[in-house]
This record gives C-alpha cells, sequence and structure tokens, in this order.
C-alpha cells in the first residue's frame, strides 16, 4: 500500500496533480486541500495516499492530512461510497463538520454533500455512529486541529498495530490525553493508554468474579 507520496510537482489540473519521485512520475486524484495549496511547479510536495486497486488499472487519491486521508477510508467503508464519491464528499466538507455532522445524526448537512442522497446519508450514519464517539473536541475558541494531532494520531495506529480494534485505540488514546499534559510524547502516551486500559481490564474480571 502506497501511503504518501514526497515529490517534485510536475503538473496540476483541476483534479489531479503528477508528483515525481525518484523519477517515476505519479498521476494522483486530489482532495480539493491539496489542490488549493499546491506549491509552484517543480517544487517538492507531500501527499497521502490511498491506493485503489482495479482489475484495470491502479488508482491514486491524494489528501492533505493523515487525518483527512483516515476519514476518507472511513467514509469509503460504508456500502455504496466508492473512491470517487468518497474524494467528492472529502472535498466539499472539513473533517470537523463531517464528524460533527455524524455525531449530531445531522442528515440535511450530510444529504447536501455531492452523491449522497437520504439513503446513503441514512447508511452513513448508521455504519459511522460508533467510529467517531471517541473524538475529543477543544472548545470553539481554542484554533486548535479538527482531529487529534500527530501524536495522537501515530498513538491509535500504534495500538493498532499492537492488535486492538480502531474503536478501542482511539477510546484508548483519548482518555490517556486526559491525563498527561499538552506537549506529551508519544511514548509516554502509549505507556500511559497501555496501563489504563491494563488496570480497566483488572477491574472489570475483578467485577465479574466478585
Amino acid at each position: 500500500m502506497i501511503v504518501s507520496l514526497r515529490g517534485r510537482l510536475v503538473e496540476a489540473t483541476e483534479s489531479t496533480v503528477i508528483l515525481e519521485v525518484q523519477g517515476v512520475g505519479y498521476e494522483i486524484s486530489a482532495s480539493a486541500s491539496v489542490l488549493k495549496s499546491l506549491p509552484p511547479v517543480g517544487q517538492e510536495l507531500q501527499v497521502y495516499t490511498y491506493l485503489q486497486v482495479r482489475d484495470d488499472a491502479l488508482a491514486l487519491y491524494g489528501f492533505s492530512s493523515w487525518e483527512e486521508r483516515r476519514l476518507f477510508e472511513r467514509i469509503i467503508g460504508v456500502a455504496g461510497i466508492g473512491p470517487k464519491s468518497g474524494l467528492a464528499i472529502i472535498s466539499s466538507i472539513s473533517p470537523r463538520e463531517f464528524i460533527r455532522a455524524v455525531q449530531n445524526k445531522d442528515l440535511k448537512t450530510l444529504t447536501k454533500l455531492p452523491g449522497v442522497g437520504k439513503k446513503t446519508g441514512e447508511r452513513i450514519l448508521l455504519e459511522l455512529k460508533d467510529s467517531f464517539s471517541y473524538v475529543i473536541w477543544l472548545p470553539e475558541d481554542g484554533g486548535q486541529p479538527d482531529l487529534p494531532p500527530n501524536v495522537l494520531d501515530d498513538a491509535v495506529e500504534a495500538l493498532i498495530a499492537l492488535g486492538y480494534s480502531p474503536g478501542e485505540a482511539e477510546r484508548m488514546v483519548s482518555q490517556a490525553q486526559q491525563q498527561l499534559p499538552e506537549d506529551c510524547d508519544l511514548q509516554e502516551l502509549l505507556k500511559v493508554a497501555l496501563a489504563q486500559n491494563s488496570q480497566q481490564r483488572g477491574e472489570r474480571a475483578w467485577r465479574r468474579n466478585g
């Protein structure tokens, strides 16, 4: 799986970019956030990518952040939504607005997105209702990231690699973050997350056996 590319911007159109990486050119269907912040042609650009493997071709989709890419993966995991539709959705709404719409069961907002009718919107709400249960929202005046910053994202990915489900990993990281300063590092966050989870499992086992 190609998850990111960094290279020289060769060309950009209304919907794609071409990156040259070590002599190889990659055509990438890019999200609106990528296209809005392109450097001049010839300069370096990094995009986070999703590779679609089809019978007749390989297709790359590019995003401006790891958080945007992860949200795209969740969207295309909904029945009936393919990568092209997922890219159109990502390009029409911010991650924060999309997640809030799902959390608030806001079908009206979802059905304003391209390719999302009432039935598709209802499937989104049904299939993603538990996906964002542990997203921590900072106060509106905080001006901070819409999704957890890189250290939180890295911690979630590390826990998934250890065998935890995405939902469980996000819960563990969210709970651990509340016990740590804002400038904590990845190792400290993982240590607290694993320790808290182990303690909670022990308490649940004690209750069952008590």
